[in-house]
């Protein structure tokens, strides 16, 4: 289990948003400019399981994947050292064409949830956070507060994990707590 850091919790009228730094995360990006593998005509298998090829869905599991357009992956886990999870991957990678860069280093990870997060990330992205739009297993890459972000929706009641460059790490948190504490 990644270690997770002090929640944080910003109480709004009738619900409270929690914020957690979650440690740990091995972060690998998959990213292919083949055809075969942008088109979806040709499916990239990885551990016997078929890697989603739409954008905005994911696969769940121990080792997750993130599938952020055409022929481009987020894979996260928790479970394996960084330089295991790679190797274990590229043994697993069916031909040429496919490039596998270790994120580990550059992503922090932010863990949010509560009955008023999909109103607090509403306030800083023009994606539609309403249950029917974003459901459980939805992702999807944007900006938020300004920055580059690529959030999962894991789990109802609401529970989202933000991956962001490291560098704006204590800018988003902050941003969040503010935008949670907005809401009052």
């Amino acid at each position: 289990m990644p270690e997770r850091a002090q929640m944080r919790a910003v109480p709004n009228k009738t619900a409270v948003v929690q914020i957690t730094a979650v440690h740990g995360r091995r972060s690998l990006r998959l990213k292919s400019w083949l055809p075969e593998y942008t088109s979806g005509g040709k499916p990239v298998v990885l551990a016997a399981r078929e890697l989603p090829s739409r954008a905005g869905a994911t696969l769940s599991g121990p080792v997750r994947v993130l599938c952020l357009g055409p022929g481009d992956w987020l894979i996260v886990s928790h479970e394996r050292e960084p330089s295991g999870l790679r190797e274990h991957i590229e043994r697993d990678l069916p031909q040429p064409g496919l490039v596998l860069v270790d994120l580990t280093p550059g992503l922090a990870v932010l863990e949010v949830q509560g009955s008023a997060i999909r109103e607090v990330l509403s306030k800083g992205c023009g994606l539609d956070f309403h249950p029917r739009s974003f459901p459980t297993g939805r992702c999807a890459r944007t900006r938020l507060a300004q920055i580059p972000v690529v959030i999962e929706c894991l789990s109802e009641p609401p529970r989202f994990e933000l991956y962001v460059p490291r560098s704006y790490f204590h800018y988003l948190h902050a941003w969040l707590i503010d935008a949670a504490a907005g809401s009052v």
